[in-house]
């Protein structure tokens, strides 16, 4: 095999680096190593080396330096962990090793961890963007193994979830270190997430198909302690996102940050009440996603028809998104029982630029050199250390025009 990459790089294979938010994450790993002078060799997995060229042509990923491979997450596992292995062999051995961050969704459908599992059969650090609960569950399964095999793992990173619980995280610390100053306990009450995106933010159909997917998903909230699943797309709130962009309604929509906070941020106390919320503009949009909703839910979750559904809408979608732009507002609202609250606000302009930067920064954040701030263990967002969270919120912080933490 041919050793690609140069001296001491690190070498990291972006699955499904061809797509929007995996293209957006190719060229953030690119810039944030470069900046710090880090040798970095960068190779896209996926299924199809027509849509390596395209994203290639179309200025998606670099035009130099970045190397396909071809993989199918969605295929035989011992084949796809084959391939994994020829990859890393394929790395020089004096390289700063090798690590996997997966993009290629929609999650929604998919039940099985089978990428985090070959990562930690061969000993390769890795990140994902999953944003579905359930499969994000079974990677936490994995926890032991890839501690026992000293593999550091982030499981639904990303802008939200990731970026968001980083958000939750730092609100929650804000509130307990002002409690103990003045020498109470602090218990958190309720956890709020918030998210406005217009358009699709410029990250393509398979945002898109991935709204559909969680329109069919019952939404998991906590109340009083307990799990509790409501139906989407209800229970409307309006909430200021802050300077340019004001108050936007949102809706119930499902969202792993709420189990992964709820349950992890402070697993020793009771899980806050805990919510998250979606809207977008053009506004009608938000009642086409109320109408889609009676669908039949076995449509819905037809990942194949939505994703064609999705390409199928793509000119429409394209022409509203030049109408609306793409910015992308977070915003975390956290409540502590003895009444104290904080407002935490993070806004980009556009959601495939913020989306790639983060998932660069929670990945780049696995593999320092200097200080590994990431233990080995499969981690949500939620439960990283704090001078992880700072880094990785600082690195978020590029191009944000509302950043309130």
């Amino acid at each position: 095999a041919l050793l690609h990459g140069c001296c001491n790089a690190l070498n990291v294979l972006v699955v499904g680096g061809s797509g929007r938010v995996g293209g957006s994450t190719v060229r953030w790993l690119k810039t944030l190593s470069d900046r710090e002078q880090n040798p970095i060799s960068i190779t896209v997995g996926g299924r199809r080396s027509e849509s390596y060229q395209a994203a290639l042509r179309n200025k998606v990923i670099p035009s130099q330096g970045v190397d396909f491979v071809s993989l199918d997450i969605d295929g035989d596992e011992s084949v796809l962990k084959q391939t994994l292995e020829q990859w890393k062999n394929s790395c020089s051995p004096s390289d700063d090793g090798c690590m996997v961050v997966h993009t290629g969704g929609p999650f929604q459908g998919r039940t099985s961890p089978v990428l985090l599992r070959s990562c930690i059969e061969l000993a390769m650090p890795y990140a994902d963007v999953c944003d579905e609960f359930d499969l994000a569950e079974t990677s936490k399964e994995l926890d032991q193994k890839a501690k026992a095999a000293g593999v550091p793992a982030i499981v639904s990173c990303g802008i939200w979830p990731g970026v968001s619980a980083l958000m939750a995280a730092e609100g929650v610390d804000q509130l307990k270190k002002k409690g103990e100053s003045s020498g109470e306990k602090v218990e958190i009450e309720s956890i709020d997430y918030s998210f406005f995106t217009a358009g699709t933010g410029n990250a393509g159909p398979t945002i898109v198909s991935a709204t559909f997917l969680l329109l069919a998903t019952p939404v998991i909230t906590f109340m009083n302690g307990i799990r509790q699943d409501k139906e989407p797309w209800t229970e409307m709130r309006e909430v200021d996102f802050g300077n340019g962009i004001g108050n936007k309604p949102v809706w119930l929509l499902d969202n792993p940050d709420v189990p992964t906070t709820a349950m992890y941020l402070n697993p020793n106390e009771k899980p806050p009440n805990c919510s998250s919320r979606f809207g977008t503009d053009p506004l009608p949009w938000n009642y086409l996603f109320g109408a889609m909703k009676a669908l039949p839910r076995s449509l819905l979750y037809n990942r194949d028809a939505m994703q064609n559904f999705a390409l199928f809408s793509e000119p429409i979608i394209r022409l509203v998104d030049k109408l609306v732009g793409a910015t992308n507002a977070m915003r975390c609202d956290v409540t502590a029982s003895n009444g104290d609250k904080v407002t935490l606000r993070i806004a980009h302009s556009d959601l495939e630029q913020c989306v790639g930067l983060a998932t660069a920064a929670f990945a780049l954040e696995m593999v320092k050199k200097d200080k590994q701030t990431v233990p080995p263990g499969v981690w949500f967002p939620s439960e990283l250390g704090n001078e992880a969270r700072k880094n990785i919120l600082e690195v978020s912080k590029e191009d944000a025009f509302v950043y309130e933490l």
